[in-house]
């Protein structure tokens, strides 16, 4: 194995090249390894779609997308241009690996558990299918290998939200005759299918209680454009239309992020959103399977203001009472 001294790591690279919940979760990762590497620049691997979100992220000197380097002879370029001392391969990929070793990174850090582990010359030993931790402490325990740590490091996020970004969604939203400023939850029902879902028959249900019950409060739906059928077909459903505000398709990632953070609650299924008001610390419903794959061990959000629900019998949503959401929210409401 191979020997490291911090103080030769002044070139870092961190890859994460799967999508928008699991780069969120990585985030802790990038903060502390600006910690206990403050001299060294972080560059940042990931897919271009999440760069929105994260492109002011603090601790991130250089982000590099893998859209862009999607060859083994790319990979290795870019890798042997930039002479890394030392990667992390947060999401293990073989062409990755390979290249990485390629390229002769000194220190390769990833998981002792795939075929190609011998790729890597610093290893965790932990299997993520079985789910016994969270995803993000995973992630920080890859650091844990480096730094010859027993100590468990914290789980932070440096998520800003700026006065500039808030009065620019403001003005955007103004079109639709909404105040960014007023009361508003947010529900975002589609799912990207890693996890069993909350069926749209309950969110039609939850939606007209809550209308009933919260007659001052408005109802916000996200999503991206391809997800907008979806809402649409759960707004015929709704009773009262009055109070609700379909933005699926209208938003950047960075202005869900400021929508988020002005909102009064979250309501979601397990998917990337989510994690966003996980890392701002927002009030959260959130609806995970027992299938431990996609449990609420492993990907609930990490706000310390979430109601995390699942069903009643074994993996079926629908099980999940509307009562009990309606007792979460008016619970989190009153915060």
């Amino acid at each position: 194995m191979a020997t490291f001294n911090k103080d030769d790591a002044k070139k870092i690279i961190v890859s994460r090249t799967d999508n928008l919940g699991d780069v969120i979760l990585t985030l802790p990762l990038i903060t502390q390894i600006k910690k206990n590497f403050p001299k060294a620049t972080i560059t940042f691997l990931i897919k271009r779609y999440v760069h929105d979100l994260i492109k002011n992220y603090p601790g991130i000197d250089e982000f590099v997308f893998i859209d862009d380097l999607n060859e083994s002879s790319k990979l290795r370029k870019f890798f042997k241009q930039k002479k890394f001392d030392l990667m992390f391969n947060v999401y293990p990929r073989f062409e990755i690996a390979l290249a990485a070793f390629l390229s002769g990174i000194k220190i390769r850090v990833g998981t002792g558990y795939r075929w190609y582990s011998c790729l890597f010359n610093k290893r965790n030993h932990e299997h993520r299918k079985t789910a016994e931790k969270h995803e993000a402490v995973y992630n920080l325990n890859l650091l844990k290998i480096i730094l010859n740590s027993k100590e468990d490091l914290p789980v932070e996020f440096n998520f800003q939200v700026s006065e500039a970004e808030i009065k620019n969604l403001n003005d955007k939203l103004t079109k639709k005759s909404f105040d960014l400023n007023s009361d508003f939850i947010i529900i975002h029902i589609p799912s990207k299918g890693s996890a069993a879902k909350l069926p749209n028959e309950k969110f039609i249900e939850y939606i007209n209680t809550f209308n009933s019950e919260f007659t001052n409060v408005k109802v916000i739906f996200t999503g991206v454009e391809e997800e907008r059928d979806e809402i649409e077909s759960v707004l015929k459903e709704i009773n009262d239309i009055s109070n609700l505000i379909n933005l699926c398709g209208e938003l950047s990632l960075s202005e869900l992020k400021t929508l988020i953070s002005k909102s009064k609650l979250f309501v979601s299924n397990s998917t990337g959103p989510i994690h966003i008001a996980g890392a701002l610390n927002k009030n959260i419903i959130g609806f995970y399977p027992h299938h431990l794959p996609a449990s609420k061990t492993r990907w609930q959000p990490l706000s310390k203001n979430s109601v995390i629900l699942e069903p009643e019998a074994s993996d079926d949503m629908g099980t999940i009472k509307i009562e009990t959401i309606m007792k979460g929210t008016r619970n989190l409401l009153k915060t």
